[in-house]
């Protein structure tokens, strides 16, 4: 027994000394790191640029640098052989690209720290440094198998001049933390003829032209470009003992080892499988107490530094938004505009369901944002043609009611005209306008909030948003998705910016309405059984039935 006992004590401490010798073939990944490592766009490829825009300490840096191994070496080693993202298809030889903030903190505190931690003992590698002894270069001579390789490693600086970033020719390049937009340029030049992908891994603080130019393009984030893919994640993704999406705590998780580390015996969370982090919920809570307000939904969140003034905070793109299906016939349908003389008028789609939900005590109905249509340069003929067109293509010809933003109502437009009017005569059907009290923009907001709540339906026995967004419906630049999920007030301002409002605006109409939900059949068999008592008590009246 106690041989046996010895054996197993060996093997243990064999085991232990190869995590620590060889930790990239022993690499966990948290959830961020393995949705950063899965991410793929409507073809099932990895796109050609990821942005990791995730909170501190949750191991972006760890998993991109991962990443740069892996590129230079021609595989995912912590994956089993059989896995689809296994395999990287990228020629060996090849050089890649590293661009941190600085050379005297991030290159030799982090960025080499963490390279010679993760490339495997088995690589024979050379290392060159500059005149003050910091590592710029990098040769991997042999890869983990002991064959020959030669990819190159090249790390520059924010602190160094953006010609320096030019005259690599890159196969891969990874920013870790946001570059300067000339940095990012310059070695943008590198990589034209290899179309070479980039990853960003970064707390999103600075450089915002990243967020306009790259994250709102990403077609998983809203946009069209099916190249880009954003990945956010929290802090609280990398905690080893609470799970911050069921609140659950997990004490077993704090035991510590003879090295006072945390031991880590339960690696998923027993109520939703998620996988568990690293870091205790303790030292989380302590350093979050140490942070600037403006600068803690980036921290912790991976939330851009200057969205934090977001009307709609609580939007989830996990959480709001639904795969995209055919509208059910006996569903509600909604409408809003809101037109413009100098840019395009902007209509929505929606739809209010039987499923009960609750606005500040009321029985209320949830609503299914699921199309849009933006009008450019179009006369009325036009617009009503497209909106008619779009109905006949969700299978039916009128809604309940389409919401008008109330200053068109009563302003005169083209030519003396009144939108409300015009729309109507060509049969939109029935128009109703805005709220526009005073109090109203900002009630509005509140009542969306509410709308955007968890609300649990007895219908369909599960709880979700009072107010969702079709993924595919509702995305493209200048959509609902685009202007909802960045919406934000004026800085310093407690109104709306002009930015991102219209579509804002024409769900806050809708929500305005608190609409209930009526079957169109049962509604119009009613109106049918009414128009005939009516005819009957007219013809009644005619004969002297009725007095």
């Amino acid at each position: 027994m106690e041989e046996a006992e010895g054996a197993a004590g060996t093997l243990e401490g064999i085991g232990g000394k190869l995590e620590r010798e060889y930790p990239l073939f022993f690499l966990e990944m948290n959830e961020m790191q393995e949705r950063f490592i899965r991410s793929k766009n409507s073809r099932g490829v990895t796109p050609r640029r990821r942005l990791d825009e995730s909170g501190n300490k949750g191991g972006k840096t760890e998993i991109g640098i991962a990443e740069d191994i892996a590129h230079a070496l021609g595989c995912r080693m912590w994956l089993d052989e059989d896995d689809p993202d296994y395999k990287i298809p990228i020629k060996i030889p090849n050089k890649g690209l590293i661009g941190c903030e600085t050379l005297s903190h991030s290159v030799t505190e982090k960025i080499w720290p963490t390279l010679k931690k993760l490339i495997p003992k088995t690589c024979r590698y050379k290392a060159k440094k500059n005149p003050q002894g910091v590592i710029q270069h990098l040769t991997i001579e042999t890869d983990h198998e002991g064959k020959k390789c030669g990819s190159e490693i090249f790390i520059r600086s924010y602190d160094q001049q953006a010609d320096d970033f030019e005259g690599i020719d890159s196969d891969w390049i990874h920013w870790d933390e946001p570059p300067p937009k000339p940095t990012l340029q310059a070695a943008e030049r590198g990589k034209i003829v290899s179309n070479a992908p980039s990853w960003f891994t970064m707390t999103p603080l600075k450089e915002a032209y990243i967020y306009d130019e790259y994250s709102l393009k990403a077609a998983n984030n809203g946009g069209e470009d099916d190249e880009i893919y954003v990945i956010r994640g929290e802090i609280w993704e990398n905690c080893i003992d609470w799970c911050f999406k069921c609140q659950l705590d997990i004490p077993e998780n704090r035991k510590l080892d003879e090295e006072y580390r945390l031991l880590r015996p339960i690696s998923k969370c027993p109520k939703c499988d998620r996988t568990m982090g690293f870091m205790a919920k303790a030292g989380i809570d302590e350093y979050l107490k140490t942070l600037d307000p403006e600068e803690r939904e980036a921290r912790e969140k991976g939330l851009w530094k200057h969205l934090s003034g977001l009307v709609y905070k609580i939007l989830d793109r996990d959480l709001h938004q639904y795969d995209d299906f055919q509208i059910p016939r006996n569903w509600m349908k909604i409408e809003g505009i809101d037109p413009h003389d100098a840019r395009p008028t902007c209509y929505l789609f929606a739809a209010v369901s039987p499923e009960e939900i609750e606005i500040f005590g009321k029985v209320r109905h949830r609503i299914y944002l699921y199309d849009f249509l933006l009008l450019k340069n179009d006369d009325l003929d036009t617009i009503v043609r497209k909106i008619k067109e779009k109905r006949a293509h969700h299978g039916y010809s009128k809604a309940k009611w389409s919401v008008l933003d109330a200053k068109y109502g009563a302003r005169t437009e083209m030519e003396g005209k009144c939108w409300e009017d015009e729309l109507r005569q060509r049969g939109l059907g029935f128009i109703k306008l805005s709220h526009s009290s005073p109090g109203d923009v900002e009630l509005g907001h509140k009542i969306v909030r509410e709308y955007l709540k968890p609300h649990h339906s007895t219908l369909e026995g599960e709880t979700k948003p009072g107010l969702l967004f079709a993924k595919e419906g509702c995305r493209g630049t200048g959509g609902p998705i685009h202007h909802l999920f960045n919406y934000q007030y004026k800085e310093g301002h407690d109104k709306p910016a002009e930015e991102f409002k219209d579509f804002s605006d024409i769900v806050r109409y809708m929500c305005l309405e608190e609409p209930v939900y009526m079957n169109p059949q049962e509604e119009a068999r009613a109106v049918d059984i009414l128009t005939a008592r009516k005819e009957q008590a007219y013809k009644a009246r005619r004969r002297g039935e009725i007095a």
